[in-house]
């Protein structure tokens, strides 16, 4: 994600954590989020939909990261959350839904169907078992809804990402999207 303000890190030196590697970090979670969502949508237009959706929500997921690492600058999370965004799911997917519900001024999502995205998302990857024995594969795990709904939301964030802190430079993550 290329930076619209090339004086940012700079000023965000004065975040009470900020180190260049904190802010090289921020910005490769974000670039990889747009790489995901891209392939994502290059396999939703081919129809392998459970696999776009499985790579939407790792976006979203990634999202949710960058912004955990944006937070630990300003020294709004804790050290634990930072560490545990880098092998935590629930730690990126809960701060993806709550930074956006409050910028958006929308409920948050319960923590059950966060786990019901989690475990479709699962479900696109891997052949399953069936009570009966038979098989669930992948591509019937999600529809095509779904998938475009999860891709077309991650767009969505990262736009306001990038709008976000073009309109309140130097401010970067939730700072800049709460602003």
């Amino acid at each position: 994600m290329k930076d619209t303000n090339p004086k940012t890190e700079q000023r965000l030196a004065m975040g009470k954590n900020f180190c260049p590697q904190h802010f090289s970090l921020y910005r490769a979670c974000l670039a990889n989020a747009e790489d995901l969502t891209d392939e994502a949508k290059t396999l939703a237009e081919n129809g392998r939909y459970a696999r776009a959706f499985a790579l939407a929500f790792t976006a979203a997921e990634e999202i949710g990261k960058a912004l955990v690492v944006a937070d630990w600058v300003y020294g709004l999370v804790p050290e634990e959350v930072f560490r545990d965004a880098f092998v935590k799911h629930d730690v990126k997917q809960s701060h993806f839904d709550t930074i956006f519900s409050a910028a958006y001024g929308e409920p948050e999502h319960n923590s059950k169907a966060i786990r019901e995205d989690f475990k479709r998302r699962l479900s696109a990857l891997y052949v399953a078992k069936a009570n009966d024995g038979s098989p669930l594969v992948p591509q019937d795990a999600v529809s095509e809804e779904h998938a475009l709904q999860m891709i077309a939301q991650v767009e969505e964030r990262l736009t306001s990402i990038i709008s976000a802190e073009w309109l309140n430079p130097p401010l970067i993550g939730s700072k800049a999207l709460l602003k």
